[in-house]
């Protein structure tokens, strides 16, 4: 009964998050799992948007049973996974007990403008008589179309399944997934929609299975 309790608490939490990702990748021999604990890593140079962006990241995984930390705590803001410091990145990952690393980076950006049509509205001028009977009248008017500047961001979440005894070189991406942002009014915006997107699409996919712990 306790297990099943469990079990709905977490569908309702992962079922009230956000659409998931635009388009998602998995290994075929991957099968989901329980990790020990996940380092959430945003790699790029503004630091303020990496924060926010592993903040928002470890709390939604932690709302939904996974032990998660932030990249930040434990790799220096320049080092990354994708910058060939394999054996400096290893040791950290095994110093801090890490089995998964979700990593978050910017892939793509594209600028754009997109067309809006006008819009034609009736406004009533009043009644007019046609015998014994009285119609109402009504005035059109038309707004013009415009354009409008767009800016869209595609961003990359990947996840590494780093147990066991790590080699330099080895291959451990065993899911990743992408997202469209359209003009997000500011970094801690972004990161809260993609964030919600790339958390519900692991779990409901069943890439990471919650701690019943």
């Amino acid at each position: 009964m306790k297990t099943l309790l469990y079990a709905a608490s977490i569908f309702l939490i992962v079922t009230s998050c956000a659409p998931k990702l635009g388009s998602t990748w998995k290994s075929k021999d991957y099968k989901g799992r329980t990790y020990t604990k996940i380092a959430v890593v945003g790699i790029g140079e503004d630091l303020a948007a990496r924060k926010a962006f592993e903040n928002n990241a470890v709390q939604l995984l932690k709302d939904n049973g996974i032990h998660a930390i932030t990249g930040i705590t434990i790799f220096p803001p320049k080092m990354s996974p994708k910058k060939g410091e394999d054996a400096k990145f290893i040791k950290i990952l095994k110093d801090n007990d890490i089995d998964g690393v979700i990593t978050m980076s910017l892939i793509n950006t594209k600028e754009s403008q997109r067309y809006t049509p006008g819009e034609t509205y009736a406004v009533p001028l009043g009644y007019r008589r046609f015998g014994r009977y009285y119609y109402r009248t009504y005035s059109y008017i038309s707004t013009p179309g415009y354009y409008q500047d767009e800016k869209s961001y595609l961003i990359e979440a990947v996840l590494y399944d780093v147990a066991g005894e790590l080699q330099e070189g080895q291959n451990t991406l065993v899911w990743s997934g992408q997202s469209a942002l359209i003009n997000p009014s500011s970094s801690q915006n972004a990161a809260v929609t993609f964030t919600s997107e790339m958390v519900a699409s692991l779990l409901n996919d069943m890439v990471i299975l919650p701690s019943q712990n």
